[in-house]
């Protein structure tokens, strides 16, 4: 399975360890409102295998630090990391088959059994439901809530029983715990409201005494109390899972448990945070939970973004739709289109007295263009919410965009019904190159870029981070080496990107720069001739010091470091000359001098292996691989420069 086979993606580390913390030690502090629920549900198996976490005066514990709290966790207890990415994973399939079933009961409720299974094969063969079916993220179990969320509500906006009322709060329920992005659920239902009440349907009461309620006055007082009814569930979730306690901490007499802080936090809008200072004075939600949105809010504005070549501090508006024009295989969007313009025109158009039965599994009748709301405002609401967003690191964002769109397509299936036997044979065939275009990146499904894209070899000269390299590729990566460069006969240069641990996986490596960059100060150490494997987001310098591309200003730093460089590996080989020198300079300066020279050395590496082609081979096309010469290191690190770009000093600037 590729869940068995990839290794720890960059969130995975902290969802795991602060989940667990969460049923053990009941606390509350690191990474709250950000994906309550998967914690919570990902971590049940640990329940009964009891994996070691860390002790109550580890320091990054104690300091609220969850992804360091989480490296801990995974890799410094003794505990065995693949079967905790078993357990956990397995509990992210079976929201994924949930997902899945649900996306073919309504598709079959609206197209018939053959709408339900076109939906269903959409569902089962899309790469980026593969992808997050099989990671312990907030995605999955946001496309679940939120879809679930949005047909019950849909449902009972029609209907009005208890099952119904039951199903519709549950899912709030859920999707409020999910992750923040559970707010679009607002506007949603603002536009489903609306376009049942411009219906002029009456609202059938199934309580008590059936009756229908025909009166639109009537029926906006019934909606606005289920709005109430919805928010009360929802506060009370979040409590819920807080477990109905205000303090964060499970030992407020500790001083030294604390909240981690952000250095340089991002401005807040003035009537958000009023109303986190006016719920924390009252109460009104826990404190994990408020700290929780506030870190959120206070680390998105500032991240450098990388798009089709270019960096830019803050993001672009056009992100998100490029990356889904980038990503969303053509046929999706052409089985969608299909499937809206026939039933469009099958809605239009009368049969003759004597037109033929429709197809088994067909629809009976052609379903009325209004069962089409919910799916087109759910994207629309989705796409509308991530665009003037500056957090453009990940396409998985906007994930929750993809059941709603195999819905629709779902409407194919009415091809069938009118015996339209070319565009079922186009169907068909669409389906067919459907599912072998996400066989073709098995099993880097996270990864997969469609034809018009370049593919996904070329993925990473446009989109970078969870688009496409989420650290997840480090037993690839030992597998390539062990066949490619066995006994490690040529030196290795790891500069990856993630959470998971080159050392854990076996892999013999010089590191180079990285991020997160956790590694001590190394002795000077030369680039030699060797296999460069390098993470896509590194190569492209995002994240990474110097940030994006190579400028002037890295340029002159780089040339005048260069002479410390000659030094430093000079008293390195000679003890009496470092003695002489360390009187004149503190270890820790030359330390430091060295370790932006590194940096600034590998920056103008990144630089000219982006003009210098394409690499020898990439691994899960999420790292790439280098063989690199002896003239090869030469050119790139003391010939001219392959790319001058001062675009984005001014932006770092300020």
């Amino acid at each position: 399975m590729v869940a068995g086979r990839k290794g720890l993606s960059f969130d995975e580390g902290e969802e795991l360890a602060v989940g667990y913390s969460i049923w053990r030690q009941h606390d509350f502090r690191m990474e709250g409102a950000n994906g309550d629920l998967i914690k919570r549900w990902a971590t049940l198996p640990f329940l009964l295998s009891r994996p070691a976490l860390p002790r109550a005066d580890d320091r990054f514990w104690r300091g609220g630090w969850p992804y360091e709290f989480g490296f801990e966790f995974c890799f410094k207890q003794g505990n065995d990391l693949d079967s905790l990415l078993r357990q956990s994973r397995s509990m992210v399939i079976l929201l994924g088959l949930a997902t899945a079933v649900m996306i073919f009961v309504i598709s079959r409720a609206i197209f018939g059994d053959i709408g339900g299974l076109v939906s269903l094969g959409l569902f089962v063969c899309s790469p980026h439901m593969l992808a997050f079916g099989a990671i312990v993220s907030t995605e999955m179990s946001l496309c679940l809530t939120l879809l679930g969320s949005t047909w019950c509500v849909w449902r009972l906006l029609h209907g009005v029983t208890w099952g119904r009322i039951a199903a519709s709060l549950a899912f709030v329920a859920l999707l409020v715990l999910a992750k923040p992005t559970a707010v679009v659920i607002l506007p949603i239902t603002v536009v489903l409201i609306a376009a049942r009440l411009l219906s002029s349907r009456p609202l059938k009461w199934c309580l008590g005494r059936r009756r229908d309620i025909a009166s639109k006055w009537a029926q906006v007082g019934v909606f606005s109390g289920f709005i109430l009814a919805h928010a009360l569930v929802g506060w009370g979730a979040i409590w819920t899972h807080y477990e109905f306690r205000y303090r964060a901490s499970s030992n407020p007499a500790d001083s030294g448990i604390v909240f981690a802080q952000l250095p340089h936090p991002d401005p807040i809008d003035p009537r958000v945070s009023a109303f986190i200072d006016w719920s924390r004075r009252h109460h009104f939600l826990p404190e994990g939970f408020l700290h929780g949105v506030k870190w959120l809010l206070r680390h998105n504005d500032d991240r450098i973004a990388f798009l089709d070549g270019q960096w830019k501090i803050g993001g672009w508006r056009k992100f998100f739709l490029r990356a889904a024009w980038l990503k969303t295989s053509p046929v999706l969007l052409a089985l969608v289109g299909l499937g809206l313009v026939g039933w469009a025109w099958a809605s239009r158009r009368r049969d003759p007295p004597l037109a033929p039965a429709p197809l088994p599994g067909s629809p009976l009748s052609v379903p009325s263009l209004y069962e089409a709301i919910p799916w087109i405002t759910l994207t629309a609401v989705v796409f509308g919410a991530a665009i003037p967003q500056n957090l453009n690191i990940g396409y998985r964002h906007i994930l929750p965009i993809y059941p709603p769109l195999f819905v629709l397509a779902g409407a194919s299936a009415i091809f069938w019904q009118k015996r339209l036997r070319i565009l079922v044979a186009t169907q068909m065939a669409l389906l067919l190159w459907f599912a072998a275009d996400s066989i073709s990146v098995y099993p880097h499904y996270l990864s997969y870029f469609n034809p018009l894209a370049g593919g996904s070899s070329e993925g990473y000269k446009h989109l970078v981070d969870s688009s496409i390299d989420w650290g997840m590729n480090l037993p690839d990566l030992k597998r390539w080496l062990d066949q490619h460069n066995p006994s490690g006969r040529e030196p290795v240069f790891l500069a990856y990107f993630g959470y998971d641990s080159p050392t854990y996986r076996h892999i013999v490596c010089r590191e180079l720069p990285g991020f997160p960059d956790w590694s001590p100060t190394q002795a000077p150490y030369d680039l030699t001739p060797g296999f460069y494997a390098i993470s896509a987001t590194l190569l492209q310098s995002v994240y990474t010091d110097p940030l994006g591309p190579w400028s002037t200003i890295y340029e002159n730093d780089y040339q005048t470091y260069l002479k410390y460089f000659a030094v430093y590996h000079a008293v390195a080989r000679d003890p009496q000359r470092r003695s002489e020198l360390a009187e004149r300079y503190p270890p820790a300066a030359l330390d430091l001098a060295y370790r932006s020279l590194e940096h600034l050395r590998f920056g103008r590496l990144c630089a000219w292996l982006r003009h210098r082609g394409k690499p020898v081979d990439s691994i899960g096309y999420g790292i790439l691989i280098w063989r690199l010469t002896a003239t090869d290191i030469q050119e790139a690190l003391y010939g001219p420069p392959a790319e001058i770009d001062d675009t984005l000093i001014p932006q770092l600037k300020r």
